[in-house]
């Protein structure tokens, strides 16, 4: 059924944004629920069954981010995501989300808090009960007020939690662009998660969600993908990355730009989301790596 377009949040931990509903398998269902089972989904999954999502799985879109409905089917909806810029389209990333995970946006607020933990859980009241689990780093909600060490923030659909502060900071837009020791930190609380294509959550990554993420988390709107995201911030040179760029690599085949990660030290040392790794490593590029890094982007202060 078409209908005017119209703004809802994602009312789960996180969403995924799927290229169809007829794109999903019988083993993504713990990931299309509310509350969405993200933490089993992503265990029932090996090499294999991540692979799969190539094609099917587009992004993840987290709690509390709005997204511009243009058409439901079937408890389905057709939407785009404005905080995931692509060139895909002009409004953000496209794809489509269960209806049971949207809900409408809270109300707005004059402060916002930004989760800083790899996941952690939203509660009734402050040291009270598990209302959702694992909401991801760099979820950004409105803050309603504090008590007791904790922050009472507002649900898509009118409902309100607690966040512990000690996993929580004060959201500032566009405010200074992060600095080097800031990324790498951020960067360092993923290591050893397992890739996961479509990935932009706390427990499921992929190399430009982990990218994405992690400037969100400081208040910078980054383009999804790593073509995209290589394209925005300075020009810089494989021989002067410097802990804190972005390299850039790029399929010597093809010329498609296909990967992107943080330099974290000297030899273009780098902390990425692997796929033939499958895994988030900081160390050494391998040397097919080391041919495809082409160049880097500087997004950051000195």
């Amino acid at each position: 059924m078409r209908e005017p377009s119209k703004h809802m949040s994602v009312a789960v931990s996180a969403a995924g944004l799927w290229t169809s509903p007829e794109a999903v398998r019988p083993l993504d269902a713990p990931a299309l629920t509310a509350p969405a089972g993200l933490r089993e989904w992503a265990a029932a999954q090996g090499p294999d069954e991540r692979r799969q999502l190539w094609g099917r799985l587009e992004t993840q879109v987290l709690l509390g981010e709005q997204v511009l409905v243009h058409e439901t089917r079937d408890g389905w909806a057709r939407v785009t995501a404005p905080a995931q810029p692509s060139r895909k389209d002009p409004r953000g990333y496209p794809g489509w989300i269960p209806l049971a995970q949207l809900a409408a946006p809270a109300e707005p607020a004059p402060a916002r808090v930004v989760v800083t933990e790899q996941v952690t859980d939203l509660l009734d009241a402050p040291g009270g009960r598990v209302l959702a689990d694992d909401i991801s780093f760099a979820t950004v909600l409105p803050l309603r007020g504090r008590r007791d060490g904790h922050a009472e923030i507002g649900l898509p659909g009118g409902g309100t939690g607690w966040l512990s502060d000690k996993h929580t900071a004060t959201y500032a837009p566009g405010g200074p662009l992060p600095t080097a020791e800031q990324l790498i930190t951020a960067g360092r609380l993923f290591l050893g998660l397992m890739y996961l294509a479509g990935g932009a959550h706390g427990l499921t990554l992929d190399c430009s969600g982990l990218t994405h993420l992690i400037y969100r988390r400081f208040g910078h709107t980054l383009p999804r993908d790593a073509d995209d995201q290589a394209l925005v911030g300075e020009h810089v040179e494989v021989a002067d990355l410097a802990p804190g760029d972005l390299p850039v690599f790029q399929n010597d085949e093809t010329g498609d730009v296909y990967h992107v990660g943080i330099c974290t030290g000297p030899q273009q040392q780098t902390l990425h989301v692997s796929q033939p790794d499958w895994a988030c490593l900081d160390g050494t590029l391998t040397e097919i790596r080391r041919r495809h890094l082409v160049s880097g982007r500087r997004l950051r202060t000195t």
